[in-house]
């Protein structure tokens, strides 16, 4: 249910959900810290983990050897796509997350688009879309009749209101495109809100060592570190708090299209620009998060994964 506040800012009403977490797990420490954070909240179903772009088998190693540390192997992880629609990228890199010790972890023969189809067949779910949407856009593809099994998808893409092209969506802009055309409902939390969402290194050196989750996950960031030198942006975990009853995300209505050709602005996502002249927006297509307590976030999200 949509609750509408002043002018056209929109924030949802929300209770327990079911829902597939697809991520490009294994580089930016943001995936493995959003699955983290969604296993703190009873009140998230987590049916099961997708992976997308690249190597999609190590990103499944290493979410799976994640949920065996945090004690949940019981949600099944599954390798999606890693090729993008259009050109070709290197499906045998190795994530920089990735390490000996997950070396043995078992992948499932079943690929994310069959474990997605056959999990909608059987109930409606939403999709928390924290990676390239590649995987999504080949499910909408190849199985267009189990669009309206999706409740919704909560993407962490796109910049709405700057015009930069954010990673998730110039991955593959080709099936962004298709996600975003393709009818079903998206709630967005793009790099306009993300980029706000930052912990400090002070904030990291007082996280308590000595329990197993804790310290894997700050040896994650240290090797996100060592490989980009950026200290951890809570991008992905936000899309997680999107669906907690206790988030005060507002939204907008916007009319999103994807560029997939511009030599500048090649994976920038656009809004129609109705609003500059004060018009109403026809058709949106996706509802754009625009305004959070940024503080509030980052220390729910501190207190609830590492304790602090």
């Amino acid at each position: 249910m949509w609750c509408f506040f002043s002018g056209d800012v929109l924030i949802k009403n929300l209770t327990k959900k079911s829902i597939v977490i697809d991520t490009d797990i294994g580089d930016d420490v943001d995936d493995i810290l959003a699955l983290a954070y969604a296993l703190t909240h009873k009140e998230l179903e987590i049916l099961g983990i997708t992976t997308v772009f690249r190597n999609t088998s190590l990103r499944a190693k290493i979410a799976s050897y994640f949920l065996g540390l945090a004690d949940r192997p019981d949600i099944p992880v599954h390798p999606g796509v890693g090729q993008p629609i259009a050109g070709s990228v290197d499906d045998g890199e190795i994530p920089c997350q990735f390490g000996d010790e997950m070396s043995n972890i078992e992948v499932s023969s079943v690929d994310a688009i069959q474990f997605l189809a056959s999990l909608l067949e059987r109930q409606q779910i939403t999709i928390v879309c924290i990676g390239p949407l590649t995987n999504i856009a080949t499910l909408i593809k190849q199985r267009p009749d189990l669009i309206p099994r999706i409740d919704e998808l909560v993407i962490m893409g796109g910049a709405y209101y700057r015009h930069v092209a954010e990673w998730n969506i110039l991955c593959d802009p080709e099936a962004a495109s298709i996600v975003f055309n393709s009818g079903v409902n998206i709630r967005a939390v793009g790099l306009d809100v993300t980029l706000h969402c930052r912990i400090s290194s002070d904030r990291l050196k007082k996280v308590r060592a000595g329990r197993p989750v804790q310290d894997f996950l700050l040896e994650m960031c240290r090797r996100w570190f060592d490989h980009s030198g950026y200290r951890p942006i809570l991008h992905d975990p936000l899309a997680i708090f999107a669906l907690l009853d206790e988030s005060d995300i507002q939204y907008q209505e916007e009319k999103v299209n994807i560029e997939c050709i511009g030599t500048f602005t090649r994976g920038v996502s656009f809004c129609e620009e109705h609003r500059m002249w004060e018009r109403e927006v026809p058709d949106p297509n996706v509802l754009v998060a625009v305004k959070l307590d940024y503080q509030r976030f980052t220390d729910r999200f501190m207190s609830a994964v590492f304790g602090d």
